[in-house]
């Protein structure tokens, strides 16, 4: 009785389990410049407003700069982000942490040179 049970269980979360998925690569460039740090999350779906990049998080040095909360993604393929930071040294290092909406987190570092 308690396989039966178990094995219905599992067949019936096995689907939910295989539509999510979580973010696949975050990339981060930082443009001296514009003083601009670019995010691109790569997290392709097949609709952006039920399966998405919920929340943005951007650290420097492992404290927390910037948490964007976001309700869709700007594409079925990625989100990406964009967010000034002046006064970056070379060293610094920048953490963006991204949250899937129904399965996985992903993070990317990048270091100033």
């Amino acid at each position: 009785m308690k396989k039966t049970l178990f094995t219905l269980l599992l067949l019936m979360i096995l689907p939910l389990v295989l539509s999510a998925n979580p973010p696949r690569k975050v990339t981060l460039t930082y443009d001296a410049d514009t003083q601009k740090l670019s995010v691109t999350i790569l997290h392709p779906v097949r609709d952006t407003e039920k399966h998405y990049i919920s929340e943005i998080q951007v650290l420097l040095a492992d404290k927390e700069i910037e948490k964007k909360v976001l309700t869709k993604q700007s594409s079925p393929e990625s989100e990406t982000y964009e967010i000034t930071l002046p006064g970056l040294s070379k060293g610094n290092v920048i953490t963006v942490n991204a949250k899937c909406n129904q399965f996985g987190n992903k993070s990317g570092k990048l270091t100033i040179k």
